[in-house]
Order: structure tokens, then C-alpha cells, then sequence
């Protein structure tokens, strides 16, 4: 009988995924681990990979279909098998599945109607009026990149005015109209005294001159920020976080960066601070192993791969993809897989290994200037490092005052299965790393 391909669980807290593309068609050869469809979660479009070898024999989960973790999207075998399901409903013949999701997305929407005012602006230059942030899921951008068509001019029917799929694919650009309605979402700041002035003059209702007040009212989390509040909630519930903070002298491995960066500039390669991080972290964990693993049934569940997982900020929300099975590779892959792993986050392509395998996860906001913060674990991980920027401070040095690149760097651990002195030998071995690099590019 031919295998039943299942709608697969990626993510801690998913319950359902829609099948955004299927990559192959009925009668197609597929090879065992091979994508055959894009899956988007709540927080990201995936490619899901066929578990066995053979031929795509029935398509049951159209494009588009909301299918719940664990039912039937598709049967791969051989010709002449057996292709009735054992379970589950064919989402393929049932009429308008799609739509009937967009419908209960719309109703969503028209629930909070009155809490998110939209105005009607008719159409003018753009230099005239405010930049919006464009509401969209990623698979819908990527298809409007794809038919370049502007997203500023497609009518969203998501939850918050939200463009959608279907949105994307149903537009016809001679149908627009002078006028349009456009939901903003924008800081105070975003808005200058001289573009309100110029709105006021060609909007169909006056706005209020008061235009950096705060106004009331409650807006609908996406589905990316409602996985993101269950599951935060949910980490910070059942596992005892505890904190163990350090300063980092990076002076060294700064320098080393350089180096390594002006030797390698005619191959492409970029090593960032981030990589180095990467590095020092992978190196330890294989000393400290109860750092790459997680508490299961009251016990502690080792990883037999390092997986580290990178927070990556969207538009949306974060999402903390891995770079799988690294405990062996250079610094120089590294940073290739590193970068590999951000571009293939962006246009939703991860597949779903990368999306839930993190071992271990990093947490970089240096880039923003902040000095130090506290991460919440990535369920089922048992730690995460927090980094912050790498900053001049003046340090003592053989009794001299002396000028030094420190970086803060916190660990947040699950303390069922490791102690804060554990959690200080982990921290410290990160600094002894960083502070002598050399050992990273070995």
C-alpha cells in the first residue's frame, strides 16, 4: 500500500499548516527526502520533504487547504498500489477549501472593524503620503515578487487587513481605483507635520490635527505573534529559567576578524562577530553537553548532533532556525551556512528539519546597540546565550588603564537539568574561547 504523506509538526505549538505549492504533480518520480511541497506554520513557509521513494500518487490536500498536524496532504508509492486513505478527509475534491479559510480569516477581521479605523485616502504621488508598513504572510510576498506586483496596491482579507495568498494570486491591476483603502501601522514619529498637512488637505474626512496621539483600541494578533505568545508563555511556565552573565573581552577576536576577513576578501568570505559566537559556542557545548539537550519524562534527553539555532527577525515576528549538525564544521562554513540559512528564512525556503531541529540556541541584538538582555528558552532547548554589542570600555591591565572591546553575554538555562555552577563553567569556556580565537580557526 503506498505511503501516507502527513502534515508534519513544525513548530512546539502547531496545530495546523496550509499547503501553500505543491513541487510536484501527480505521476512525478520522488526521491526519499526530496521536497514535494511548501507548508506554511504560523510563523514560516517550509518545504516538506517526502519520508520514502517512489511516485506522487494522489495529491489529496489541494493548494491552499488548512490541514491539521497529523492528517493525510499526499500518497507516494509505486503504480498499482493501493491509494485509498485509511484516515483522513481529501482535501483535494472538497469545493472552495481554500476560500472557506479566507472566509473565516474575513469574519475574523470584521470582528475588529471598529478597533482598527481604516481611512479612505484618494491616491496621490508618492512622495505625498506617509510610507505604511504592508501587512502581507511570506508566501504572498514571495509570489507578488514573483508576478511584480506591488503589494501596496493588493486589498488584504486577513486577520488585520493581512495579505494573503489568495489575495495575490486574484488581483487584477486594472481594477483599481483612485481610491483606496489603506490600513497604516506606524510609530508617531513616521508621520511628519508636512504629510499630515497634505493628507488633511485631500482626505475625504478630516484627521485629527493630534496626529502622534495614541489611539485606542485592540489589534489582532497575527498567527506568527500568537505562536510566538503561546510559546514563550508556555517556556517560561514550565521551565525555571536562571541567568548567568558575563563581560567578554573581544579586543583579540576582533582583530583576528580583520585578519582573517583581509585574506579572504577575494573569495567572498565575510566572517562576522556573529560567526565567531557560533563557533566558540559549538566548541563548547561538546564540553558541557547538558547544554545540547533537554528535559524529557524526568530525565535529560541528549542530542546526538549540535544544532544551533540563530534568532532571525521578520517583519512579523522571530524565528530561530538551525544550522544542523555543526558540531564539525570550520569557521569559514560556518559563516556560509550562517548566511545560507538568514537568505533561505527571508524568501521561505527552510525546510523542516532547519525550522525544528535547534539543538541550541544564540541570541544577537549587538547590531542594535544594546548592551545586555535576558533570552527566554526556545522549547524543547535548555539554553540560550544572549550577546549584546562589542563596545570601547576601559579596562585595567597589568595595572594600566587600557581601552578594550567588551561584549556582555548571558546565558538562560533550565534548571531541572543544569546548576548555575554549570551554567558559569559553560559561560566561562564561551570567554576563554573568544578571548583567545586563535583555537577557532584551527
Amino acid at each position: 500500500m503506498a505511503t501516507e504523506l502527513k502534515m508534519p509538526q513544525m513548530g512546539y505549538d502547531m496545530e495546523e499548516g496550509t499547503v501553500v505549492r505543491w513541487l510536484k504533480e501527480e505521476g512525478s518520480t520522488v526521491g526519499r527526502n526530496e521536497p514535494v511541497a511548501e507548508i506554511e506554520t504560523d510563523k514560516a513557509v517550509v518545504e516538506f520533504e517526502s519520508e520514502t521513494e517512489g511516485v506522487l500518487l494522489r495529491i489529496v490536500a489541494s493548494e491552499g487547504s488548512v490541514v491539521p498536524v497529523g492528517e493525510t496532504i499526499a500518497l507516494v508509492g509505486w503504480e498499482g498500489e493501493d491509494t485509498n486513505l485509511t484516515s483522513s478527509t481529501d482535501l483535494a475534491e472538497s469545493p472552495d477549501s481554500d476560500s472557506t479559510s479566507e472566509n473565516e480569516l474575513n469574519a475574523n477581521s470584521e470582528l475588529h472593524e471598529n478597533q482598527a479605523p481604516i481611512r479612505s485616502i484618494p491616491q496621490e504621488p508618492a512622495e505625498s503620503a506617509p510610507v505604511a508598513r504592508i501587512l502581507a504572510t511570506p508566501v504572498a510576498r514571495r509570489i507578488a515578487d514573483e508576478m511584480s506586483i506591488d503589494l501596496g496596491q493588493v486589498a488584504g482579507s486577513g486577520p488585520g487587513g493581512r495579505i494573503t495568498k489568495k489575495d495575490v494570486e486574484t488581483f487584477d491591476p486594472s481594477s483599481t481605483t483612485t481610491t483606496q483603502e489603506i490600513s497604516f501601522e506606524m510609530d508617531s514619529t513616521e508621520l511628519t507635520e508636512q504629510s499630515a498637512g497634505e493628507i488633511n488637505q485631500t482626505s475625504a474626512e478630516p484627521i485629527s490635527p493630534s496626529v502622534g496621539s495614541m489611539s485606542s483600541g485592540k489589534e489582532p494578533l497575527s498567527r506568527m505573534r500568537q505562536q510566538i505568545a503561546r510559546v514563550t508563555v508556555k517556556s517560561k511556565t514550565e521551565k525555571p529559567h536562571f541567568y548567568v552573565s558575563a563581560e567578554i573581552d573581544m579586543t583579540k577576536a576582533m582583530v583576528l576578524r580583520r585578519q582573517v576577513n583581509d585574506q579572504l576578501s577575494n573569495e567572498g568570505v565575510r566572517i562576522t562577530v556573529n560567526d565567531l559566537i557560533v563557533k566558540a559556542c559549538i566548541e563548547s557545548l561538546k564540553k558541557y553537553p547538558k547544554f545540547n539537550a533537554y528535559y524529557q519524562d524526568d530525565g535529560i534527553q541528549f542530542n546526538s548532533t549540535i544544532n544551533i539555532a540563530v534568532a532571525i527577525a521578520e517583519e512579523e515576528g522571530l524565528i530561530v532556525p538551525a544550522i544542523i549538525d555543526c558540531g564539525g564544521k570550520s569557521l569559514r562554513d560556518l559563516s556560509q551556512m550562517v548566511k545560507d540559512l538568514a537568505h533561505r528564512s527571508a524568501s521561505g525556503t527552510l525546510n523542516n528539519q532547519e525550522y525544528t531541529g535547534g539543538t541550541f540556541a544564540i541570541s544577537n541584538l549587538g547590531m542594535f546597540d544594546v548592551t545586555s538582555f535576558l533570552a527566554i528558552i526556545h522549547p524543547p532547548q535548555s539554553a540560550v546565550l544572549a550577546v549584546g554589542t562589542v563596545a570601547d570600555k576601559p579596562v585595567v591591565r597589568d595595572g594600566e588603564l587600557a581601552i578594550a572591546k567588551i561584549m556582555n553575554a548571558t546565558i538562560s538555562a533550565d534548571h531541572r537539568i543544569v546548576d548555575g555552577v554549570e551554567g558559569a563553567e559553560f559561560l566561562t569556556e564561551v570567554k576563554r574561547l573568544l578571548e583567545n580565537p586563535m583555537g577557532l580557526v584551527v
